[in-house]
């Protein structure tokens, strides 16, 4: 018996010196658990035992009032860090959200700042469109104007002169002299009638773009031969013209007709402005392979500030002289359909020289 109370002592003892350890005893614990000592000394083991089991109770309750204080501030603590970690969720989600709405704003304004960019391009693009084509309008009824102004002078000078001595031939008494004066001059305006109703015709199709040019090989050599000769014959001045060239003979590709028509007007339009002197048509092939037409005249020349619009539509040297001011205008548009160039020397200060280029071949064209 006294072996199992010694048991239970000790037991007793390594349980209340733990609860020692791990809580601070009062002071009337102290005093329980030295007087326990003192009777276990003095051998009341049975007193000694209650007295400790007393010490055990009380250190046991001590100790679950302590832990449940402990609890609760732990609960307490807790919960503060559970409100404190739902605020700094939501605080982070705020943020979020606002750098979200952030990204959206400036993505917005950048997409509608590449909007008005594009939007002012298209708006300039349709500016200069409109722009244009005021210009174009406006060039067709300045052009429009000037070919009904140059028309109704050019066709009313022949044809008051065809009406005018077309009357005196009916007039009795007239002698036979005046008859063929009549005659020439009515000719003569008949001719000039007929040459400005074919230039209008020729301007007017040569500005359609699916106009048929018939390619074919032509020998330009005897074609410009034939055509100074031709020209020599019927000329109205007093200079001379002539034909050089160091070829024998040349084969184009090219409208023979179109070609001809060319160099009849240049050398025509040689003949207005060359009253003496000479007018010649030369023809030679350049380095890169092409033939080179010029046609050179000793007459008044043109004004360096005119060249740059000499080709223009009614474009004339001389207001006064006879002409629609279209023959130019017909041979650069001749010329760019057989695909060459045409230009004015401006190097050439001893009259005028137009100069043409040709290819040797090419395709046909439509």
């Amino acid at each position: 018996m006294k072996q199992h109370l010694l048991l239970l002592l000790f037991c007793l003892l390594s349980s209340v010196a733990w609860t020692q350890e791990q809580a601070q005893p009062q002071n009337n614990d102290s005093l329980r658990w030295e007087v326990a000592a003192k009777e276990l000394q003095a051998g009341h083991y049975e007193k000694a035992c209650s007295l400790y089991m007393d010490v055990n109770s009380h250190t046991i309750a001590t100790y679950q009032d302590i832990n449940s204080r402990k609890v609760e501030d732990l609960r307490n603590k807790y919960s503060i860090d559970e409100v404190q970690l739902q605020r700094n969720l939501q605080q982070s989600r705020l943020l979020r959200l606002m750098w979200i709405a952030g990204i959206v704003l400036v993505t917005v304004f950048i997409g509608y700042v590449f909007y008005i960019r594009r939007q002012n391009k298209l708006l300039a693009r349709s500016r200069e469109e409109m722009n244009r084509a005021k210009a174009l309008a406006e060039e067709s009824i300045r052009n429009k104007s000037l070919f009904l102004s140059n028309m109704s002078h050019e066709i009313k000078t022949p044809l008051n002169a065809l009406s005018g001595f077309a009357e005196v031939l009916t007039m009795p008494g007239i002698d036979e002299g005046t008859r063929e004066q009549c005659n020439d001059i009515i000719q003569l305006n008949s001719e000039l009638l007929l040459k400005l109703i074919n230039d209008v015709i020729d301007i007017s199709c040569l500005d359609v773009a699916n106009m048929k040019f018939c390619i074919k090989s032509c020998d330009v050599v005897a074609l410009g031969r034939n055509v100074v000769k031709t020209l020599s014959a019927i000329k109205q001045t007093d200079a001379e013209m002539v034909f050089e060239t160091g070829l024998t003979s040349l084969e184009l590709a090219t409208d023979a007709e179109r070609l001809q028509q060319l160099l009849i007007n240049l050398l025509v339009n040689a003949t207005k402005f060359t009253k003496e002197g000479s007018i010649t048509l030369k023809l030679e092939q350049t380095e890169d392979g092409k033939a080179q037409f010029s046609v050179t005249d000793t007459g008044c020349g043109i004004p360096l500030e005119k060249q740059a619009h000499i080709f223009g539509r009614f474009e004339k040297l001389d207001e006064k002289a006879q002409g629609t001011g279209l023959g130019l205008s017909i041979c650069q548009l001749i010329i760019k359909r057989l695909n060459g160039d045409i230009w004015v020397d401006s190097s050439y200060t001893k009259g005028s020289r137009f100069v043409f280029v040709h290819p040797i071949t090419q395709e046909a064209r439509s």
